[in-house]
């Protein structure tokens, strides 16, 4: 919820969705953070005043629901265990201002398991943060991410749909939509780093 210009409409949706469960990510812990005048990550700074513009506009009934989420969610279904994190952790713990996500790996079976390695045996790790599509197969895990939900100038938003049984079956799926709407309302926004912001996050 942390680029753009509509994060209450965002959260308007998840916090009125049915059996949505949600894991915090970094621009969630960033905003958090300057509201509750906490430190700020050096890492951050290049969009450290759009996140100020969100904070000072954030609907302050969402903030509970922020401060709540968590940063994994296990699950076991149908016998197969699964695990939801925005990204790798780099240990339990760790206050946002130091960094807790591991940096970003490109996409490779190899890489998965480097910042995975510390993690227990899970049959399924579903995260996000890096935008592209990652899906690899391991000898006992599946690494899903269906690549951003937005923050792209295509016309197209992706997820994926896990069929479980006695095993897992991934479906990827992209939906039309208008990108150009968004995107002019964005430029019409007087919204800080929105340069950056274009340019980092759609490919603008």
């Amino acid at each position: 919820m942390g680029i753009g210009h509509q994060s209450n409409e965002v959260l308007q949706l998840l916090t009125t969705l049915p059996h949505c469960e949600v894991v915090s990510g970094n621009h969630d812990e960033a905003v958090l953070a300057i509201i509750g005048e906490q430190p700020y990550p050096k890492s951050h700074a290049a969009i450290r005043a759009h996140h100020e513009w969100i904070a000072e506009r954030l609907d302050e009934a969402y903030i509970p629901f922020l401060q709540q989420l968590p940063r994994e969610i296990e699950k076991i279904i149908n016998t197969q265990r699964f695990l939801f994190t925005h990204y790798a952790l780099r240990g339990k713990g760790i206050p946002f201002h130091e960094d807790p996500f591991a940096s970003i790996h490109e996409p490779s079976l190899e890489n998965m398991e480097k910042i995975f390695r510390d993690y227990p045996a899970y049959d399924c790790i579903c995260f996000g943060h890096h935008h592209p599509k990652h899906f690899f197969q391991s000898n006992e895990t599946l690494y899903i991410n269906p690549g951003a939900l937005g923050c792209n100038s295509k016309n197209k938003e992706k997820y994926a749909i896990c069929t479980v049984d006695m095993g897992i079956h991934c479906d990827f799926i992209e939906v039309e939509y208008d990108v150009a709407l968004f995107l002019a309302d964005f430029k019409r926004t007087n919204i800080p780093e929105k340069e950056f912001i274009l340019k980092a996050f759609y490919e603008q």
